[in-house]
């Protein structure tokens, strides 16, 4: 048997279209579908897509209801479990920095100093509630956490320590988990659970796979739709994307250097461009395009070789 972790990364409203069709393009073309994965990682926008396939839907209809194919019989009693109404009511601002110790730790030692968290400590708390998130996930996910091991990260706004829902020691539903993982500084309120609050995952990182470093998989996919091709990033042109394609780079070398092959779906610079005016259905497509493209090159001839034996 071959063991195989994936990995969603963070990406906003594209960011599930975007995985769904990764996932639905991999079904296609190896036979292996990813909610068979013994683990799945997800932050932000990913949490969405792992919660999806733990519940049940397979990737061919998780894809079909971006693009507005029809959904298996199976699949569409799975989706209408979810019963609340999406809604994202106002809240009162609060103008004050959300978390200035997250600030402050971010800063310290100077020569790790993480930018990226020191700055959405200093802005202040989003007015979007993100209930709905809740409890939709929740009705997908009825029985509470699956089994099947799946991990949500957040950050947590108290000191900026990432957690890991599903992992640590840490009680949420994965409503909760999914509400805090995607829970973006200044746009959305942070969630509290228990006596913390969280916020988004990305602001430790969009796709924190090193997570599945020491784990010992035999294989590791990563959908990363907020980074991009070596080719295509650009310091000047797109410092976050570049921030963050840092950032994956570092962690597939952690997870490479256990022995584990690692191969990462991300958009080249075409695909970047596109995702710009890009709607639910185009992220989507763009999503299975850029999969479509791994898939024919030496990378890919490589993945259908270690997915192949899953399949049996």
């Amino acid at each position: 048997m071959v063991s195989i972790a994936v990995v969603f990364s963070a990406g906003g409203a594209k960011g599930d279209p975007w995985h769904s069709g990764v996932v639905g393009a991999l079904a296609e073309h190896t036979s292996w579908d990813s909610g068979d994965a013994e683990l799945l990682v997800g932050t932000s926008a990913g949490a969405f897509t792992a919660t999806a396939l733990r519940a049940g839907l397979r990737a061919a209809d998780l894809e079909a209801r971006h693009v507005g194919d029809p959904i298996s019989d199976e699949g569409r009693a799975i989706i209408d479990r979810i019963v609340t109404p999406y809604d994202e009511p106002e809240l009162d601002r609060n103008w004050s920095p959300s978390s200035p110790k997250m600030t402050l730790q971010a800063m310290w030692p100077p020569w790790k100093a993480d930018p990226v968290r020191a700055a959405f400590g200093l802005l202040p708390r989003g007015t979007r509630s993100g209930e709905a998130i809740t409890q939709r996930i929740d009705e997908l996910l009825p029985g509470g956490w699956p089994d099947r091991p799946t991990w949500v990260v957040a950050v947590r706004t108290a000191d900026g320590k990432r957690v890991v829902f599903g992992r640590d020691d840490i009680k949420g539903t994965p409503g909760q988990a999914t509400r805090a993982s995607a829970a973006i500084p200044a746009v959305y309120a942070p969630i509290q659970i228990g006596p913390r609050e969280y916020i988004d995952g990305a602001v430790h990182s969009s796709t924190n796979a090193d997570l599945v470093s020491m784990l010992g998989f035999d294989l590791v996919i990563v959908s990363s739709v907020k980074t991009a091709v070596p080719e295509a990033r650009s310091w000047t042109a797109d410092p976050e994307r570049a921030w963050f394609s840092n950032k994956l780079d570092n962690e597939v070398a952690t997870v490479r250097s256990k022995g584990t092959a690692v191969v990462v779906i991300e958009p080249d610079a075409s695909e970047i461009h596109a995702l710009a005016d890009a709607d639910r259905a185009d992220a989507c497509g763009l999503g299975r395009a850029a999969t479509e493209r791994v898939l024919a090159s030496l990378e890919g001839e490589r993945l259908r070789s270690l997915l192949e034996p899953a399949t049996r």
